[in-house]
């Protein structure tokens, strides 16, 4: 593994540079205006549990916390204040109702749809400020990437 040291390090540091840059965007891209359309500003935690919901839902909190590697309490008070802000919905299960469901709100739907325009948006600004030829062997290599995680998963199952 000592041969691709070099590389990995570059990789790791590219990720947080991107990292960052996307967390800069996605925070300077409201506006007043986006706030009071969206009634709320939210934090990446909060972006990355709705995000989670969206693709799994619906969802108990056990699951959840999973998805998240958080602990259920820790899940569970993000949650109350996705509730809080109506874009989180808990239902109590139609085959156990002992079983809590979470599932989103239309409300919340729109401002993924909204929040994931808006990262779209940078990543398509990155790709043209790299030019056509490296952005092409970018998403080459991420497609590639992509393929191996779903495999290695796949293999774990």
């Amino acid at each position: 593994m000592e041969k691709y040291s070099n590389e990995a390090h570059e990789i790791f540091k590219t990720i947080q540079i991107i990292q960052r840059w996307m967390h800069n965007r996605f925070h300077s891209c409201f506006t007043d205006k986006d706030k009071t359309k969206l009634g709320h500003d939210l934090t990446m935690p909060q972006f990355h549990m709705l995000v989670t919901i969206k693709q799994f839902e619906p969802l108990k909190l056990k699951e959840l916390s999973e998805y998240l590697h958080v602990s259920p309490p820790a899940a569970s008070l993000m949650l109350d204040r996705l509730v809080e802000l109506g874009l989180v919905l808990r239902e109590q299960s139609l085959e156990d109702r002992r079983e809590v469901q979470i599932r989103l709100t239309s409300e919340a739907s729109e401002s993924l749809k909204w929040h994931e325009h808006q990262i779209i948006s940078g990543i398509r600004e990155l790709l043209c400020g790299l030019g056509e030829e490296t952005a092409s062997k970018w998403v080459d290599v991420y497609k590639a990437i992509r393929q191996y995680l779903i495999s290695v998963q796949n293999n774990k199952k």
